[in-house]
């Protein structure tokens, strides 16, 4: 078999795991035929992200050119291979791996099927896992959405209304799935509870790092707001905020909402997460979620904040906010309704006062989300900020807050988040 690829030498690339059994058992499960029945001519990989995008692992598009022997019939088996990158090791021990491989492996497919068996909707939330593979690299093989018409946009400018939309119901048709099951079926396993999962394997010495790591964000933040000019009042209130809270709303922002309401977060929803389907209208009529490796059970809030600050397009995120809010609540009301959700269902007022109190991820979402959808530059993005080392790379801060397409991005949210007392929270 020939391997092609327009891809720099990867150590996994040249392992043992990606070998003729590798590819032969993804397109025994894709196309569920036995390896005696076909033979693997050919396997094309591709980049399927750019290097300045923000991600923990590299990420492939792989086509497998496929020859059926009794009929000689030639076929592609599209696929996504993603790879954990190693330079994230210390994420590892946050269970991503195992998190992402429960998801794909049990409960996606159980909230689908929650859909199909209680509302009669046939709903696909991600594209089908075919393979996992854990030692010696931990890789995740998915259907590949792109050769069914499925794009991803462009983070840097943002969604339409209407895929804002489209989201925000897939969103809450996950989100009310998820509490159904969890009536049933509670936490299912430790790895889906963030204070289980996170707070034991964070030691001394990694806590510290962060904790730096997001004071000079932090630092950073007011610097070029004072720079940007009629952020004064912005800056000024920031700096009063608590240092502690900064460090620990990351794990707070997952609590489930006063009234009772405990969904699956997705925890990082947002546009390059995200793949669109659109009819021959340019209409968006689908949109399926990509990479769930920091979903926790937890408060709807944590998707909303995250989503709608770093995902819609400046010109009309402040001014349709309440709209898209009430949008998502209408979906996920009348989902549980029609999921028999038989417990307490949040009004629109409990959804406004756990976005307040959950308001704390505004701060990570500037510090952390909108800098990774906004940035702007051809130098690679480096998420990983338990080893950021700004004396190596002094630019940093300028590629990330100097850039135009962040500046208009957060002085567009600022009077919106001091309007609702979303920057009085972190006081």
């Amino acid at each position: 078999m020939l391997i092609s690829r327009d891809v720099q030498s990867e150590n996994f690339l040249e392992s043992d795991v990606v070998n003729d059994d590798f590819f032969y058992s993804i397109v025994e499960r894709k196309l569920n035929i036995t390896r005696d029945q076909f033979k693997v001519r050919l396997v094309l990989l591709v980049p399927a992200v750019a290097k300045t995008d923000s991600y923990m692992s590299n990420v492939y598009r792989v086509k497998i050119k496929v020859e059926i022997l009794d009929t000689k019939e030639r076929l592609n088996v599209d696929v996504v291979l993603k790879v954990l990158l190693a330079i994230y090791e210390i994420f590892g021990k946050f269970g991503i791996f195992e998190r992402e491989c429960l998801l794909y492996e049990d409960v996606i497919l159980s909230l689908e099927k929650i859909w199909l068996e209680k509302a009669g909707e046939v709903i696909q939330f991600a594209p089908k896992c075919l393979k996992i593979e854990s030692n010696p690299y931990e890789i995740i093989v998915l259907d590949d959405l792109k050769v069914n018409g499925y794009e991803m946009m462009d983070r840097k400018i943002g969604l339409t209304a209407g895929q804002t939309k489209l989201a925000l119901t897939k969103l809450a048709k996950f989100h009310a799935a998820s509490a159904v099951r969890y009536q049933k079926d509670g936490i299912l396993q430790d790895c889906l509870e963030r204070m289980k999962s996170i707070t034991p394997e964070m030691k001394r010495p990694e806590r510290e790092k962060l904790g730096i790591t997001l004071m000079q964000l932090y630092q950073a933040l007011i610097d070029y707001l004072r720079k940007y000019g009629d952020c004064d009042e912005y800056a000024d209130k920031i700096l009063c905020w608590n240092k502690d809270k900064i460090l620990h709303n990351w794990i707070r922002v997952v609590e489930p909402m006063k009234c009772g309401m405990v969904v699956l977060t997705h925890g990082d929803y947002w546009l390059n997460n995200l793949m669109f389907k659109s009819n021959d209208s340019n209409e968006p009529e689908d949109v399926q979620m990509l990479d769930f490796q920091s979903s926790y059970w937890g408060t709807p809030s944590l998707d909303l904040h995250y989503f709608l600050i770093s995902s819609v397009h400046d010109d009309i995120k402040v001014e349709y906010y309440d709209e898209f809010i009430e949008h998502y609540h209408d979906e996920f009301e009348g989902s549980l309704m029609k999921l028999g959700y038989d417990q307490y269902i949040p009004t629109l007022d409990d959804l406004y006062e756990d976005l307040l109190d959950k308001s704390e991820m505004v701060a990570m979402s500037m510090l952390y989300v909108l800098i990774s959808a906004k940035y702007e530059s051809n130098q690679e993005y480096d998420l990983d900020y338990l080893t950021l080392d700004v004396e190596k790379d002094p630019e940093f801060f300028e590629r990330t807050f100097g850039n135009e397409t962040y500046k208009k991005a957060v002085t567009a949210w600022l009077p919106l988040f001091n309007e609702r007392g979303y920057l009085d929270r972190m006081l």
